[in-house]
């Protein structure tokens, strides 16, 4: 079975490994009572009787304090099968609202400046539909018929309830006089606030942003037809598309982690507050990809219409070895980790990468379960290594 070991966070140790001196406890305290009486620091090649590599970074412990440097230890532990796509950030479906026509007319805004991401209000008004000079659905003329037939059917009503009072009138007339008012009047009203004397009133459904515009203004609409969409921008999905060839292993999804473009860190879907929502079952003529879409909440770095990177993990049958991108560090195409030799003194070892789920990456070679690597702060490490500025009390310089 393929061996992979996964380096497993053990806290800021830096005591994890001995330190590269070997005294007898009396030579030490003999050497150090000697280098006290001349007044001198002794010899650290003589004291502890061994040369590095020049690969090897002299980084004291202090150091590593002042900048967060954490090391792990290689262990092994499953890693499998990572599916890097891209994934289109999209509105969630019970997050948007169709503002639409009620009658057909000439669209005229009611905000010069509404464009794609006004916020807006429920109940403010967006576009007016104006049918004034048309043969039909003249709204002037709908609007003055319904304000007649409610004053005809309020006097109406107030005359026979008069009546009732007196015996004139049965209470079933009283009855019919009542309905029929209140249908006028629930008529007129709904032309009153959804209509004007120039056409139809469009509303803002639901308070949010525009999301989009589906028409001009000054053009024609007909009656029941989109011409504006407002989001709540609170739920997204993340539409990803990968191969047919996946498909069995979308079953044994995980862990998914997301990339966001300009934002250097990488989130899990925990961390964005989604789930997976499912995965396409077919392909078709139009798209031989397989989709599986996930929800999230808006975090505001998310932009509706962007396209992110996702890294789908699935269940592993072997064991390999990882370690945490932050642990990698390149140089001319080449990678690298910092491996502990000694306390305050690490190795550059030239690795192969393997697979990365975007927040770990495989090592194929070039260290060891074991071994005790960088996690975080290996590009401090290198700018030490670089700059040849070394303290000398860290470790040793060679």
């Amino acid at each position: 079975m393929k061996k992979i070991a996964f380096i497993v966070a053990a806290a800021l140790v830096f005591g994890l490994v001995p330190a590269c001196h070997h005294h007898a406890e009396g030579e030490h305290a003999h050497e150090s009572a000697h280098d006290h009486d001349h007044g001198h620091a002794h010899d650290h090649h003589h004291d502890h009787g061994h040369e590095h590599g020049p690969n090897v970074v002299a980084f004291s412990n202090e150091q590593g304090l002042k900048v967060g440097l954490a090391l792990e230890k290689v262990v092994l532990k499953p890693f499998g099968q990572v599916i890097k796509t891209s994934a289109k950030v999209m509105p969630s479906k019970g997050d948007e609202r169709h503002a639409v026509a009620a009658a057909s007319g000439v669209v005229v805004f009611a905000n010069a400046n509404l464009v794609e991401g006004t916020a807006v209000k429920a109940g403010q008004v967006l576009f007016e539909i104006e049918s004034n000079g048309m043969a039909d659905n003249n709204m002037d003329v709908r609007l003055q018929e319904a304000s007649a037939a409610y004053a005809v059917a309020k006097a109406t009503y107030e005359r026979k309830k008069t009546l009732a009072e007196d015996k004139i009138v049965s209470q079933a007339d009283l009855d019919a006089a009542k309905a029929a008012y209140e249908t006028a009047r629930a008529s007129y009203n709904n032309l009153k606030n959804n209509f004007s004397a120039r056409g139809a009133v469009v509303r803002a459904p639901i308070s949010g942003y525009v999301q989009s515009i589906e028409v001009g203004n000054g053009s024609f609409v007909e009656a029941g037809h989109s011409v504006l969409t407002i989001s709540q921008c609170r739920d997204l999905q993340l539409r990803a598309e990968v191969q047919p060839r996946y498909y069995s292993s979308l079953k044994h999804i995980t862990g998914v982690n997301v990339s966001i473009p300009g934002d250097s860190q990488v989130y899990s879907l925990e961390d964005l507050g989604g789930k997976m929502i499912g995965y396409g079952k077919a392909t078709d003529d139009d798209c031989p990809l397989l989709p599986v879409t996930f929800s999230v909440r808006n975090s505001g770095n998310l932009v509706s219409g962007s396209f992110v990177t996702v890294y789908i993990s699935t269940q592993g049958d072997h064991d390999v070895i990882s370690v945490p991108n932050t642990g990698l560090v390149e140089e001319m195409g080449n990678f690298f980790v910092f491996k502990k030799v000694c306390d305050g003194e690490y190795e550059k070892c030239l690795v192969t990468l393997g697979a990365t789920d975007g927040v770990r990456t495989e090592i194929r070679s070039g260290i060891e379960e074991g071994d005790i690597v960088v996690a975080k702060g290996a590009s401090m490490v290198r700018l030490a290594q670089n700059s040849g500025a070394l303290d000398p009390h860290a470790g040793h310089v060679h």
